[in-house]
């Protein structure tokens, strides 16, 4: 079974609570740097195919 460690955070910017939470899967392939990394540069090379 598919295990994950779950955190929650609290930040207040100016008068606004943002609660987030996080869950780490233990099967993840990648880690969300890698990910967001990876979606960026897709879509920046579709976007050059689209502009050619």
């Amino acid at each position: 079974m598919d295990e994950k460690t779950i955190g929650i955070t609290e930040k207040v910017i100016g008068d606004t609570l943002y609660i987030i939470e996080s869950a780490v899967s233990s099967t993840a392939k990648e880690n969300a740097y890698d990910k967001l990394k990876r979606m960026i540069l897709s879509d920046i090379k579709s976007l050059e195919i689209k502009a050619s």
